[in-house]
């Protein structure tokens, strides 16, 4: 413990020391998260803020730019200058965007620098309520093939994650349920009966399922989650191609300097290893990744060529 505690503070003071003086026109940094405040994601972000206020020593605010599926707050973004004073904190919506959206005002990937991927997270769970008829997967599949478009599900609105997900099971699946989309979260209709099933990540749902209000069916991930080990995949069902990553990553605007990008990166790798950065996400159920800038913007490329593939024929659009 003495170590780990030694080699933070070395890495901190390291970060501190790789960043130049004159890299930020300002000294205020503005982390843009492009939904509104209130949920994980916003919380992530503030812990996020706190702890590389730390390493930048310049202070770091969280600015809610919510709307449009997360386009308002992302296009300011990639309108700023690139000299590290406004960054953008997303997620992977943001590559799913290039693919669903028919006009952005910007290129998902020419329009940024990646700095870095932050968080990784094990899937989404489908829900159904602790009264539901549908105690397995199996029974579900039976009664949505044999009354198609009767059973519904909530997301948490057009084009997002869990949206997409429902899609994508239905094709796999070979069913047809009723999707109704939410401006917000489903959870409150979802848990009064009002739709049959949810999509959730698992740091949301696994209070659920601890305290009796929901069974989980299925994970949409390629290996079982660790907080929720009895959860079979939907692979494991038989039912393949149900997988959107949940990740969320810092990018600048484009024409940021490589070597600013790489300060940046070091810094974060640095805010998230602190002790207060661990304890305020360890509710997330997340896993730390911190690539480097050239690995962040390789995956962002991979993950727009894939949903271009998976997502595309589905032909949802979005203006």
């Amino acid at each position: 413990m003495h170590l780990l505690r030694t080699l933070t503070c070395l890495a901190i003071s390291l970060a501190a020391t790789l960043i130049p003086a004159h890299a930020f026109a300002q000294e205020v940094v503005r982390l843009v998260v492009p939904f509104a405040a209130g949920n994980a994601l916003d919380a992530a972000a503030r812990a996020l803020a706190e702890n590389l206020a730390h390493t930048l020593k310049r202070q770091v605010i969280v600015d809610n730019k919510p709307g449009a599926g997360g386009v308002i707050g992302t296009a300011e973004v990639a309108r700023a200058k690139p000299d590290g004073s406004v960054l953008l904190f997303t997620t992977g919506g943001h590559t799913t965007s290039a693919v669903l959206y028919t006009k952005l005002p910007y290129n998902v990937l020419k329009d940024f620098t990646p700095i870095t991927q932050i968080t990784v997270s094990p899937g989404f769970v489908l829900l159904v309520r602790a009264d539901s008829p549908y105690q397995t997967m199996e029974q579900l599949l039976q009664a949505a093939r044999a009354k198609p478009g009767t059973i519904s599900y909530g997301s948490w609105g057009m084009g997002n994650t869990t949206h997409l997900l429902g899609e994508l099971f239905d094709r796999s699946a070979g069913v047809k349920l009723v999707h109704v989309p939410y401006k917000g979260s489903p959870l409150t209709d979802f848990l009064g009966g009002h739709v049959d099933l949810t999509w959730l990540g698992t740091s949301l749902a696994l209070p659920l399922i601890q305290e009796g209000k929901v069974r989980a069916l299925a994970i949409s991930h390629d290996q079982r989650a660790a907080s929720l080990l009895d959860v079979p995949t939907l692979t494991e069902l038989g039912i393949k191609g149900v997988d959107i990553p949940a990740w969320s990553g810092l990018l600048g605007p484009a024409g940021m300097s490589p070597a600013l990008a790489q300060s940046l990166q070091r810094a974060v790798v640095a805010a998230v290893a602190r002790p207060e950065y661990l304890a305020a996400v360890k509710i997330f159920n997340t896993t730390l990744v911190t690539s480097t800038p050239e690995q962040f913007a390789a995956y962002l490329d991979s993950e727009v060529r894939r949903y271009r593939a998976q997502i595309g024929p589905l032909n949802i659009q979005l203006d």
